[in-house]
C-alpha cells in the first residue's frame, strides 16, 4: 500500500469511528505493546545512558546521550481487530519512518563509539601490562655478586676475577670511605655487590660479624655533598630456658627438648675444660639453660648462652655464667666467679675411645717388646681434625722416622710442650714459629708410622718431663677481677633466679 493510499485510509476511518472508540482502542493496543516491547527496550536503553555516563566520568570523553522519543515497536504497523495502529506521538508514519531511521544511525553511533573506547581501554591495559613488564625485568637485571673473604684475600681481587672493572671497585671504595674502607675488611667478611644493567655498582652490603649486617646505597652521581644512605638489619632478642635430661647423648637431649643441635655444641665448648661429653656424659644427666633467641623479622639463629646448669651422679654439679666486665672481657665464670676456660682442653678432638692410656709399662703391638707409653692413644677415623689444646707456637712439624709418623710439638706458657703423632697430614698452611690458638686445627687423624690403624698418639711435658695428662689440674685462664666483682655477683643473682622460676 503507497504512504498516500495509507493516508487516505486513516482518515477514513477516523471519520467513521468515535472519538471515544479511537481512544480506547488506540490505549488498548499501546498497553499490549507496551508490555511486550517497551520492558526490555527501556531497560536496553538504561544500560547505555548508565554506560556511555560511566564512561564520560572516568575517562573524560564527551558523548551524546541519544534520548529515545519513541517506542521503537510503535513505529511498526500491526494489526489488531482490523484495526492499524500509528505513533501515539504522531499522526503522520511518514515522520514515524524517519524518526525511526534517526533513532537507528544514532544508536549505530554510540555502538561504534563504544567499541573504539573499549578498544581504546585494551591498548591502554596492554600498554600498562608491557610497563610492568619492563619494570619487573628491570628488577631482574640487577646482578648481585656475592662472597666471602677468605684469609690473604682482597675484595679487590675477588672483584676483579668477577668481571668488576678497577675503574668501578676505586669509584666504590672513594664512596665508601665516609662509611667503610671497603679496603681493610676482615677475613670471613661477608659481603654482596648489586650492579644495574649499565655495571654500575648501586648498592654494597656487608656483613661484618654473625649479627650486624649492612645495606648501602651508592650514589650514581660525584657530588661530595650528597649523603650515602645505610640501613642495618634490626636484630631482636628474646631470652629462652630449657630443660631436659640424657638419655643416649647431649646432642640427642639437645634435639629434643631444644629442637636444636647447636646449642649442644655450644653448651659442649663452655663446659670443655671440665667435661669430656664424649666419655664423661652419662644418661640421667640434666641440663638447663639461659639462652638468646635471635630474630630478623623471622627466627634467625640462637645467640649465647647467659647461665647454664649441668649435673650428673658422675660429674657432680657445673655452673656456668656469662659475664662481660667494663674492659670487655667477655667470659663464662663458675658461681665463685673463676674462669671456666682453662689453659688447656679436656681432650684434643671427638674421639671414639682410648686405645691406650699413659703407662710405664706396654707392650708394643709392632715391635712386641714392653716399654713406656707415656701419652694417650685417642682412637678415632682416618680424617678426624685434631686441634691444639692450648694458645702457643709450633716448634716442629716433620715426618718422625722412629715411629710417630707426621708429627707436630706445640710450646705452650708456663713450660708446657705438648705432641701429636700419626697425622694423616698437616693442617695447611701449618709450619714452625707459627702462632696458633687453643682449638684451632692443627692437622687429621692417620695411622703414619708404627700404627695398627687410625689413632692420635697425644703427650705433654712440663719441663721437659713427660707427665700423665688425665691427672693434671688444668690451671685456669682468669678471674674475675675485684673491682667488678659486685657486678657479676648481680648478673649472677639474676640469671640463676629466672633460670629458677621459669624451669
Amino acid at each position: 500500500m503507497t504512504i498516500k493510499k495509507y493516508n487516505t485510509f486513516c482518515n477514513n476511518f477516523r471519520k467513521q469511528k468515535k472519538k471515544s472508540i479511537k481512544k480506547k482502542n488506540l490505549y488498548k493496543e499501546y498497553t499490549r505493546l507496551k508490555s511486550l516491547k517497551l520492558p526490555f527496550l527501556a531497560g536496553l536503553v538504561v544500560i547505555v545512558i548508565i554506560t556511555v555516563i560511566g564512561m564520560q566520568y572516568f575517562f573524560d570523553i564527551p558523548f551524546k546521550i541519544v534520548g529515545l522519543e519513541e517506542d521503537k515497536g510503535l513505529t511498526h504497523n500491526l494489526k489488531s481487530e482490523g484495526v492499524i495502529i500509528s505513533s501515539i506521538e504522531t499522526d503522520d508514519i511518514s515522520e514515524n519512518g524517519l524518526l525511526e531511521e534517526k533513532n537507528t544511525l544514532e544508536l549505530n553511533e554510540v555502538k561504534n563509539e563504544l567499541e573504539q573506547l573499549a578498544l581504546r581501554d585494551e591498548e591502554v591495559s596492554q600498554s600498562e601490562l608491557k610497563l610492568k613488564y619492563q619494570r619487573e625485568q628491570s628488577e631482574e637485571e640487577i646482578n648481585i655478586i656475592s662472597g666471602q673473604l677468605d684469609s690473604g684475600e682482597t675484595l679487590y681481587q675477588f672483584l676483579v676475577e668477577n668481571s668488576i672493572s678497577p675503574a668501578q671497585i676505586l669509584n666504590l671504595q672513594e664512596k665508601m670511605q665516609p662509611v667503610v674502607d671497603i679496603s681493610r675488611l676482615n677475613v670471613g667478611t661477608k659481603f654482596s655487590v648489586h650492579c644495574n644493567p649499565d655495571g654500575e655498582i648501586v648498592q654494597f652490603d656487608y656483613q661484618p660479624n654473625q649479627l650486624d649486617v649492612y645495606h648501602i646505597q651508592i650514589p650514581q652521581n660525584d657530588m661530595e655533598d650528597i649523603d650515602i644512605k645505610v640501613n642495618k638489619d634490626e636484630i631482636f632478642r628474646e631470652v629462652v630456658c630449657f630443660e631436659g635430661e640424657v638419655e643416649t647423648s647431649l646432642y640427642e637431649a639437645m634435639v629434643e627438648h631444644c629442637n636444636s643441635g647447636q646449642l649442644a655444641v655450644q653448651l659442649a665448648e663452655i663446659f670443655a675444660w671440665d667435661i669430656d661429653f664424649l666419655t664423661e656424659c652419662q644418661p640421667g644427666d640434666t641440663f638447663r639453660i639461659l639462652v638468646e633467641k635471635l630474630y630478623r623479622g623471622d627466627f634467625y639463629r640462637w645467640g649465647d648462652i647467659l647461665a647454664a646448669v649441668y649435673e650428673g651422679e658422675m660429674l657432680s654439679t657445673h655452673t656456668a655464667i656469662l659475664f662481660e666486665d667494663p674492659d670487655g672481657n667477655n667470659e663464662y665464670y663458675d658461681k665463685d666467679g673463676r674462669c671456666l676456660r682453662k689453659a688447656f682442653l679436656k681432650a684434643p678432638l671427638n674421639y671414639k675411645y682410648i686405645s691406650s692410656n699413659y703407662t710405664n709399662s706396654r707392650y708394643h703391638p709392632i715391635l712386641r717388646i714392653w716399654r713406656p707409653h707415656l701419652a694417650i692413644d685417642y682412637a678415632a677415623p682416618t680424617g678426624t681434625p685434631v686441634v691444639s689444646i692450648g694458645s702457643g707456637t709450633v716448634i716442629s712439624r716433620y715426618y718422625d722416622q722412629g715411629g710417630y709418623g707426621n708429627y707436630v710439638k706445640i710450646r705452650h706458657p708456663n713450660g708446657y710442650v705438648t705432641g701429636y703423632g700419626h697425622l694423616s697430614k698437616f693442617a695447611s698452611g701449618l709450619k714452625v714459629g707459627q702462632r696458633v690458638e687453643q682449638g684451632e686445627v692443627i692437622g687429621y687423624v692417620g695411622a703414619t708410622g708404627l700404627a695398627t690403624g687410625p689413632h692420635l698418639d697425644f703427650s705433654i711435658s712440663k719441663d721437659g718431663q713427660r707427665i700423665a695428662f688425665l691427672e693434671i689440674d688444668l690451671p685456669t685462664a682468669s678471674s674475675v677481677a675485684a673491682d667488678y666483682r659486685q657486678d657479676f655477683e648481680m648478673v649472677k643473682k639474676n640469671y640463676l633466679s629466672i633460670l629458677q622460676e621459669n624451669l
